[in-house]
C-alpha cells in the first residue's frame, strides 16, 4: 500500500512541476514527505558509487540506507505525471489559465497547515524565520518587472524562431557560448545553485538562472549542442543537489523548528507567484504572465476560479482532517 501512496505522492510533485510557480519541493512538503526526502537524497554519495564494488550484500544495504524504493516510486509517479499530464496541463494553462491557477492556490493555501504543525515550538525565532522566508520569495519574485519578464519570452521565443529558421543549414543555429575557462566555471556554479532554488518550496531554479543572467545561454548550449557547457551545467547541478541536501538535512536535524518555520514562510510567499489573476503579454503565441492583479468585473472566469480555490481547499482540508484523525487515534 505504501508504494501505491508514494507513486501518488510522485504525481503529485509531477503536476506541480508543471505549474509555473508551484515547485516539487512545495508539493513535497505539503504532502509530509520533504523531510523524508531531503534525507534520502542528502545520504547519496561516494559510498553509493563504492557499494557498487562491494558485493551484493552492501549494495542492497547501501540501498536501503538511500531509500532507494521511496526515491524510485517517487521518480515513477512524477516522471508518469509529467509525460501523461503535460498537454492537459497545457492546455488548461492556455485555455482556463485562472481557475487552473485558483485550483493549486487553493491547494497551496490550505497546505500550508502540515509544515505549520510540523513546528514543535512556536516562538519568536519561528515567526522571523518564517517572514525572512516570506520576504524572500516575494522579493524575488518582484525582482523582474512585468515588462522584462515579457522581454525575456519574447527573446526566448525569438532564439526558437532562429533555430527554426536555420534548420539543416551548416552555420550553428545559434550564437555559441563561449568554452572559456571562467565561463565553465560559472556554468557549474549556475547549475548548483538552480538545483538549490528547485529543492526550496516556493522559488523557481530557471527564474534564478534569469536573474543570474545565464538562462539564455543554457538555451543556446541546448538548441548548438554544446555538450561540453551542458555536461559542466549537469555536474553542477549533481552537486549542487548532493551538497545543498546535506546541509537541509543537518539544518532540519539541528534546528528543526526554524528551518521548518523557513520553509513554512517560503510556502506561504510562493502565493504571491500563483495568485490567479494577472496581466499577461503575448509572445510566440504563447501567453507571458506579468504582474498580479485584482479582477476588474465578476463575471463567469472568476466564479469558475473562485470555484477552484474553494475546491483545491477542500480536497486537501479532507486530507488534513483525516491524517489528524488518525494521529488521534493512534496517541
Amino acid at each position: 500500500m505504501s508504494y501505491v501512496v508514494n507513486l501518488l505522492r510522485g504525481v503529485a510533485i509531477g503536476l506541480a512541476n508543471i505549474i509555473p510557480g508551484v515547485s516539487g519541493g512545495t508539493m513535497a512538503l505539503i504532502l509530509g514527505i520533504y523531510q523524508r526526502l531531503i534525507t534520502a537524497i542528502g545520504n547519496l554519495g561516494p559510498r553509493t558509487v563504492t557499494s557498487l564494488f562491494r558485493g551484493k550484500a552492501a549494495f542492497i544495504e547501501e540501498m536501503k540506507r538511500i531509500d532507494i524504493v521511496f526515491l524510485g516510486t517517487l521518480g515513477v509517479g512524477a516522471l508518469g505525471a509529467i509525460v501523461a499530464v503535460a498537454r492537459l496541463m497545457t492546455y488548461l494553462l492556455e485555455n482556463q489559465h485562472d481557475p487552473t491557477y485558483g485550483f493549486f492556490f487553493g491547494l497551496v493555501l490550505v497546505s500550508v497547515v502540515v509544515p505549520y504543525r510540523m513546528i514543535k515550538r512556536k516562538g519568536v525565532g519561528a515567526v522571523i524565520s518564517c517572514l525572512v522566508a516570506i520576504a524572500l520569495v516575494v522579493g524575488l519574485t518582484l525582482a523582474m518587472s512585468g515588462e522584462d519578464k515579457l522581454a525575456s519570452a519574447q527573446k526566448k521565443a525569438a532564439l526558437k524562431a532562429a533555430a527554426a529558421r536555420v534548420e539543416g543549414a551548416a552555420r550553428p543555429a545559434v550564437e555559441t557560448v563561449p568554452r572559456d575557462p571562467k565561463n565553465m566555471l560559472f556554468f557549474f556554479v549556475a547549475g548548483a545553485i538552480a538545483i538549490s532554488a528547485m529543492i526550496l518550496p516556493g522559488i523557481s531554479g530557471s527564474f534564478m538562472l534569469l536573474l543570474m543572467g545565464v538562462y539564455f545561454d543554457v538555451l543556446a548550449c541546448i538548441n548548438g549542442r554544446q555538450l561540453v557547457m551542458l555536461a559542466i551545467f549537469a555536474a553542477g547541478c549533481g552537486v549542487g543537489l548532493v551538497l545543498f541536501t546535506k546541509l537541509l538535512k543537518v539544518l532540519l536535524e539541528r534546528f528543526h523548528d526554524a528551518t521548518m518555520a523557513f520553509l513554512l514562510g517560503l510556502v506561504v510567499g510562493s502565493l504571491y507567484a500563483i495568485w490567479p489573476f494577472k496581466s499577461f503579454g503575448m509572445a510566440g503565441g504563447k501567453r507571458v504572465d506579468m504582474d498580479n492583479i485584482l479582477p476588474a468585473s465578476f463575471g463567469t472566469n472568476e466564479m469558475l476560479t473562485l470555484a477552484a480555490v474553494v475546491a483545491g481547499c477542500v480536497i486537501v482540508g479532507i486530507f488534513v482532517w483525516i491524517e489528524v484523525r488518525q494521529e488521534r487515534v493512534t496517541t
